[in-house]
C-alpha cells in the first residue's frame, strides 16, 4: 500500500511539475512569381495555447479560442471587428467541393484539379532558419496540367504543441499540394514545414510559382498583450 501511494505522488508531483507549453514565433515571405512579376508578402505568427496572432502587411489576425472569439484588425487604420467561434468540432465554413463531379469543359477558371502525386525523399540537407533540414520533392499530374512541389521540413521544436506547417503553407494555391505535403510530414514523425516552392503549369496559362521560407522559428514566450487588441483600435462593424 505504501509503494502504491508513493508511486501515486510521484506521478502527481511530476504532473503538477510539468512546464506548459511554449508559444511559439515564426516570421517567414511568401513569393508569387507570374509573368515575370514577383509579388513578396512579409508574414509573423505567435500562437500559444488557445491563442494566436498573425500579421500580413497591414492586416492583423487575432484569435482566442479561451474567449471563442476573432478580432480582425487594420493596423494601418487602427479598427478592428469581433467575430464569435462556432463551437469546437463545427465546421468553420463551406464544405469542400466534390471535384469528381465538376466538368473541365464547364468549370470556372479558378477550379483545380485533382492532382495524383508522387512523393521522394530527394536526399538533400539544408538549413532553414537555424533547422536542420531535409527535401521532399513531388510531382502531381491531372487532366490536362501538371504541378512540381519541393518543400523542406524539420524535426518539431522540444516543448512546443502547435504544428506551424499550416500557417506556413497557407500562401501555396492548390489545395491538392498541401494536402500532400500535410500527409508526407505527418509520415514523417509529424516533421514541420519551413520552406516550400510550387510550380503550376495550367493547360491554357502561363506558368504560376509560388514560394514560401521561414526566416525566424523559436520558442518561448510571447510579448505582453500579444492577443489582445491593441488599447488604442477602435471597434467597428459587429
Amino acid at each position: 500500500m505504501t509503494l502504491v501511494f508513493l508511486m501515486t505522488w510521484l506521478v502527481s508531483v511530476l504532473v503538477q511539475a510539468a512546464p506548459p507549453p511554449s508559444d511559439l514565433h515564426v516570421v517567414f515571405t511568401s513569393d508569387f512569381i507570374y509573368m515575370a512579376s514577383t509579388r513578396t508578402t512579409a508574414n509573423e505568427w505567435w500562437v500559444s495555447d488557445g491563442k494566436s496572432w498573425a500579421r500580413q502587411g497591414d492586416r492583423l489576425s487575432i484569435v482566442r479560442e479561451d474567449l471563442g472569439v476573432a478580432w480582425r484588425a487594420n493596423v494601418k487604420a487602427g479598427t478592428y471587428t469581433e467575430t464569435k467561434l462556432p463551437p469546437a468540432g463545427q465546421p468553420q465554413g463551406p464544405p469542400p467541393a466534390n471535384a469528381e463531379k465538376v466538368d473541365l469543359h464547364t468549370a470556372g477558371w479558378d477550379w483545380e484539379p485533382q492532382y495524383d502525386w508522387t512523393v521522394k525523399a530527394s536526399g538533400q540537407a539544408s538549413t532553414i532558419a537555424g533547422r536542420p533540414c531535409r527535401e521532399f520533392t513531388a510531382t502531381g499530374s491531372a487532366d490536362y496540367a501538371e504541378a512540381n512541389v519541393s518543400f523542406w521540413a524539420c524535426d518539431p521544436l522540444p516543448g512546443v504543441s502547435r504544428n506551424p506547417t499550416d500557417i506556413i503553407a497557407a500562401p501555396l494555391r492548390s489545395a491538392s499540394a498541401k494536402r500532400m505535403i500535410f500527409d508526407t510530414l505527418a509520415k514523417q514523425g509529424k516533421a514541420w514545414l519551413l520552406a516550400a516552392e510550387e510550380q503550376q503549369e495550367p493547360a491554357i496559362a502561363p506558368t504560376m510559382v509560388i514560394r514560401v521560407k521561414v526566416g525566424t522559428l523559436e520558442a518561448g514566450p510571447a510579448p505582453p498583450g500579444t492577443f489582445d487588441v491593441p488599447a488604442t483600435f477602435k471597434k467597428v462593424g459587429r
